[in-house]
């Protein structure tokens, strides 16, 4: 410095100079952090991912920087706390943070504040719990009862897809049955959710609406509520694979077949040609049994497959597959693809079922009730309304009689490739929706209920394919910020796919059924209304990032990335306890994992002077709690440091959940949910009320005023997210009980399996 000042003589170019020395401290501090990366590179006991965190803080730090100082005196943070107040005074809003869009929360909070790490907690998929006994079917095809599920397994999605079980519910309740009119029963907790749908249209409500709606909620409904609204049910898709005998030659052998070899006994020419076409495939022959005053039998024998040189036994096929002497449908049959359990049930049924005209429905009858339950999973896994009864079967000439299960099939049924003419079916011509059924709830008793948080879109099958449900305060913020205020949002969406979130914010936004968005049916009239509705969310900043088991270590990388190139301001993590903490490899426990997690995301916040906004789960403790049932910061579930770390705790929270229909002052709750304050570092502790409209599982301001105009945003946002103070009353497609069929003339009694018994499989 001292050379500089005789060597310059006019401080008209101090700017450039100044640029020298500030790009020559630049380079010496580059060659430091150099220096520090070859040695500990070379180092053996150097943690490679620690150098890698450290390299990028410093690297980020330098390239921020304006380089850190040691301190602040008294003098030069009194003029920066000075001129902070005189640019809060001129705000017009008031906001010296990221605003929430929640006009009563804002004055509480002034929004979410810069380098402020956000705790947000509610029970996690409040209303998705079944009574003991209640089956639910596996990825994998199998069905377990709902008490031997385990965290880490895989359930059958509603879109075949599966669904990671993240952890157990367990608890007592009022527990009811919901009695299907043409489906199996269950039993479900009182705070289940029953996803119905509408069966006719009038005002504004449109046949196949979809409306969320609580056991209790329901039963306080009155009957042209219950006659409109119905429980459904989908079909199922497994992975294709190879099988070893036709499929269709297994049903008609299961149907007509000898128990300890593989002739068939019948008559039907179709059959008989089949068997003949069968046998050609194989290079083999079909040899015809003659017995007097009997039907013909016939075997596919003496042959080679495919012309290969390894005797081919069709005989030895089925004792493979360990149907000989005991006639059942292997699970590889069951599990198998569309196109090959169709062809099983046309085998079934060719030769061992029954076309009822008046009616077009198929009727299956059979003295094996294992087999009988297997056709039923069948008819079910295919979409098909079903039943299964138990009947006595008496032939008064010879005086015999016998206990039978019957199977009946109706709904789009002509799908079923059958052969023998008489046998076909005709298309579904009734308006009415065969995968839809009335239902009614029937109180049980207090008693144990048992449930499970899933990842994805929180959609799971019960063993006859109803589909159930396992959301919302969040959601409302992140688009908020975004779309009304042009704040640029990160999201790290651990639990649900980047396309899943923006079919649900594009379904709330336009107002449209998700369904109808899945699976692109949307009328002329829809496609304007989206296009017209979307226009503000397509130009949103909002960054989603759906890496799964995300690592605290890339969630910070990502962090700067987005906020040195986008501005990012305010961070959503989804959530919390799906993290992957750092262990430095030596193992330690989830608690000491999740004090981590909350540690970094704290750093994250200040390090970037952003908020940061987790969602968290709580612990199970608040449902056995007596009264209000309010949660509490001890309620945090795993670790204490969440609550340490955290400038601020919300907690989320409905009373009219818990059946308290009024507050303390004698105020109705319907409709209300309540913004816990329970921390606030730098502000008071309140209980910000808000409305909750169920019906688009949408929060906004209590008395309609807000910073913005909420009307026409449904975001119902995240199928399945955490962070919802429960489940709607209502969300497009959100599918949650129901099963089976609607209620029609077509004769179709109830039969209802014992939901005890083993699976069929």
């Amino acid at each position: 410095m001292a050379s500089l000042t005789s060597k310059v003589n006019s401080a008209a170019n101090v700017e450039y100079h100044a640029r020298i020395i500030t790009e020559s401290a630049i380079k010496r501090e580059l060659i430091r952090i150099s220096s520090d990366i070859l040695r500990d590179a070379y180092e053996d006991t150097t943690d490679v991912f620690n150098l890698l965190d450290n390299t990028e803080s410093a690297l980020f730090e330098v390239s921020e920087s304006n380089i850190r100082k040691n301190f602040d005196d008294m003098r030069s943070l009194m003029g920066k706390a000075i001129k902070e107040l005189e640019e809060k005074k001129n705000q017009k809003d008031g906001l010296t943070g990221v605003p929430t869009g929640f006009t009563a929360l804002d004055r509480v909070t002034s929004g979410w504040q810069p380098s402020d790490l956000v705790i947000i907690a509610a029970r996690p998929g409040m209303g998705k719990c079944l009574g003991k006994g209640t089956k639910v079917l596996m990825f994998d095809g199998d069905l377990r009862n709902v008490e031997d599920v385990l965290p880490g397994e895989l359930l059958m999605g509603d879109d075949s897809t599966p669904r990671r079980v993240l952890s157990i519910a367990r608890g007592r309740e009022n527990m009811y049955w919901v009695r299907q009119n043409k489906g199996d029963d269950y039993r479900v907790n009182e705070s289940h959710i029953l996803s119905l749908k509408r069966s006719r249209n009038e005002g504004p409500h449109r046949h196949g609406d979809v409306l969320n709606i609580t056991v209790k909620e329901y039963l306080a409904k009155g009957p042209k509520f219950r006659s409109n609204y119905k429980g459904y049910k989908v079909p199922v898709e497994f992975e294709a694979q190879e099988l070893p005998v036709n499929p269709y030659f297994l049903g008609v052998w299961l149907g007509d077949g000898a128990s300890d070899n593989c002739r068939i006994t019948g008559q039907d020419p179709e059959i008989i040609a089949y068997l003949h076409e069968y046998a050609a495939t194989l290079n083999m022959q079909v040899t015809v049994g003659v017995v007097e005053n009997r039907c013909n039998s016939y075997g596919i024998t003496r042959g080679r497959q495919g012309g290969n040189i390894a005797e081919y036994s069709l005989q030895d096929e089925l004792r493979q597959l360990g149907v000989l002497g005991d006639k059942h449908i292997p699970r590889a049959y069951a599990i198998n693809s569309t196109e090959n359990r169709l062809r099983l049930l046309a085998g079934l049924i060719d030769s061992d079922g029954h076309l009822d005209p008046v009616s077009n429905g198929y009727e299956i009858t059979q003295k094996n009730q294992r087999l009988a339950r297997q056709i039923k999973f069948l008819g079910d896994s295919l979409g098909f309304r079903t039943s299964l009864t138990k009947k006595r079967a008496t032939i008064s000439s010879i005086g015999y009689e016998s206990e039978v299960w019957r199977v009946r099939l109706y709904g789009d049924i002509n799908r079923v490739p059958v052969r023998v003419a008489r046998k076909k079916a005709q298309p579904w011509a009734s308006p009415v929706d065969w995968r839809q059924t009335g239902i009614s709830v029937e109180f049980d008793n207090v008693d144990d209920y048992y449930g499970f948080e899933i990842d994805g879109n929180r959609l799971f099958l019960l063993q006859d394919m109803t589909v159930t449900h396992n959301t919302a305060f969040v959601v409302s913020a992140m688009r908020n910020a975004a779309v009304e205020f042009k704040r640029p949002v990160a999201i790290f969406s651990l639990e649900m796919s980047s396309l899943q979130l923006v079919n649900r914010l594009i379904s709330a936004e336009a107002e449209l059924d998700s369904d109808k968005i899945k699976k692109g049916t949307l009328a002329d009239h829809e496609w304007q209304q989206l296009n017209h509705k979307i226009t503000d969310l397509s130009a949103a900043p909002i960054y989603i990032d759906d890496t799964p088991a995300l690592s605290i270590r890339e969630l910070r990388t990502k962090c700067r990335r987005l906020r040195s190139q986008k501005d990012v301001q305010l961070i959503i993590v989804d959530y919390l306890q799906l993290m992957s903490g750092n262990t430095d490899g030596r193992g330690g426990n989830r608690e000491q994992e999740i004090a981590s997690i909350s540690r970094a995301l704290k750093g994250i916040a200040k390090e970037l002077n952003v908020p940061v906004l987790a969602l968290s789960q709580l612990s199970r403790s608040v449902e056995t709690r007596g009264g209000e049932k309010r949660p509490q910061l001890s309620d945090l579930r795993e670790s204490g440091s969440i609550e340490q770390d955290a400038d601020m705790v919300i907690f989320l929270y409905r009373p009219e959940y818990y059946g308290l229909d009024q507050d303390a002052e004698g105020n109705s709750t319907a409709g209300v949910g309540e913004v816990i304050i329970a921390k606030h570092r730098n502000g008071s502790l309140e209980t910000v009320q808000l409305k909750f409209i169920g019906r688009f599982t949408k929060f906004a301001d209590l008395d309609g005023e807000g910073a913005f105009d909420t009307s026409g945003y449904q975001p119902m946002g995240l199928p399945a997210s955490n962070f919802d103070s429960e489940p709607s009353s209502f969300a497009p497609n959100t599918i949650r009980l129901g099963s089976k069929i609607n209620e029609s003339p077509v004769p179709f009694p109830k039969g209802n399996m014992n939901k005890h018994e083993d699976p069929p499989f």
